[in-house]
């Protein structure tokens, strides 16, 4: 290995020094949304101890209108993780408010922007009237029960160190598994909130675990083991550098028509970002369990012939970090499974695109990673110049 590369590892190891991730942790946001799926009748919504006394204690509200509204928009596609992911933009104060701008994914499910407003001013009241926020105080043992038994499912493992050496970079700010009695076990709602300041959040939501002691007997916390925890969350913080690679890639990519060889949701842009994505933590699961861990996890996600294509691809990158100190440099060799013809020449740094908010935002992200770890003269150059954009562009 050159000397080049070699530090470049050294400030990699250096860099990620920031503490076990996920950050493993409650949100009343998440809790709140999570009873309301559960008293409006959500079928999704979890089944357990918590969830069951939470439905008998708030009773006296089942017909409040911030309930009898999610059933409603629930129909029209407000539904599934969207609630939780929604929430995540909100503040924690008892006059619920959007913090932070809200993507339109998000109004559109909802019916519009006066159905959204009229839902979260609901949300408000709710609270308010049914002393939500003194019964999440009153469950605090509880609650450090449920922490407790997430945390021992990630067997103290940290994820995010390598995660970060596989990307070379720490593209994420933030990365929290969020623990939720009103959710199923496991990883269930994720979200990356990208519209901050700074480096995205990454969100995904745990549900806990509740096993039997046997017949006529309560169920009780039990923790999963650390590889399905690590299963659960890892695609979310990869997700961050998914996006970014294929947005800097995004003119000269055009996916090849039935790019996914298995029935999928989503567009072909998804697929690219799924398979990716699966390659990923495919090779984690297998650096750190083995095989056989990988295997399962394949199994679960086959993806068939272009995900062994994309395998393929994240191998050739891994074993030639030097050439690539970072996922995004191999960018090329990465897309040319999904592709009709040759792997694209995407530019990094391409200035007719800085008003192209997303793009912009995106590379901004990426930049700061890259940075981080690696000083680039040019690079550095061009992060200051796409900040001075976008702040014009916010005027």
């Amino acid at each position: 290995m050159r000397l080049g590369a070699a530090l470049a590892l050294v400030l990699l190891s250096a860099g990620v020094a920031r503490g076990i991730e996920p950050e493993i942790s409650s949100d009343v946001r998440i809790d709140l949304v999570g009873l309301l799926e559960r008293l409006s009748g959500d079928p999704g919504a979890a089944r357990n101890p918590v969830s069951d006394a939470a439905v008998e204690h708030f009773a006296p509200w089942a017909a409040h209108p911030a309930i009898v509204h999610l059933a409603g928009m629930r129909r029209g596609g407000f539904s599934g993780a969207v609630p939780a992911q929604y929430a995540l933009y909100l503040t924690t104060s008892p006059v619920l408010r959007e913090a932070l701008p809200v993507p339109s994914f998000f109004v559109e499910r909802a019916g519009g922007r006066a159905v959204l407003d009229a839902w979260l001013a609901e949300l408000s009241d709710f609270v308010r009237a049914s002393g939500f926020l003194e019964w999440e105080r009153a469950r605090a043992a509880a609650r450090e029960e449920e922490l407790a038994s997430v945390r021992a499912a990630s067997g103290g493992e940290d994820l995010g160190a390598p995660l970060t050496r596989l990307l070379g970079a720490r593209p994420w700010s933030s990365w929290n598994a969020v623990v939720s009695p009103f959710f199923p076990p496991g990883g269930s709602a994720a979200w990356i909130v990208e519209e901050t300041s700074g480096r995205p959040a990454v969100f995904t939501v745990y549900g806990p675990t509740w096993r039997s002691r046997g017949p006529g007997q309560p169920p009780h916390l039990a923790a999963d083991e650390p590889v399905r925890f690590a299963e659960c969350v890892l695609p979310e913080a990869a997700f961050v550098m998914a996006y970014a690679v294929y947005e800097v890639c995004r003119p000269v990519l055009r996916a090849a028509p039935n790019v996914c060889d298995v029935a999928s949701s989503g567009s072909s842009e998804d697929c690219v970002h799924r398979h990716w994505v699966r390659s990923i933590v495919h090779r984690l699961l297998k650096d750190r369990w083995g095989r056989r861990a990988a295997k399962e996890h394949r199994k679960r996600w086959p993806g068939g012939s272009r995900q062994a294509q994309a395998d393929a691809a994240l191998d050739s990158y891994a074993s030639d970090r030097v050439r690539y100190p970072d996922l995004m440099d191999a960018r090329g060799i990465l897309s040319a499974p999904f592709l009709e013809g040759h792997a694209p020449e995407c530019r990094l740094v391409d200035r007719s695109r800085w008003q192209e908010q997303l793009y912009s935002r995106r590379l901004a992200s990426y930049l700061d990673a890259r940075l981080e770890l690696r000083p680039d003269e040019e690079l550095e150059a061009a992060r200051r110049e796409l900040a001075a954009a976008r702040a014009e562009g916010r005027k």
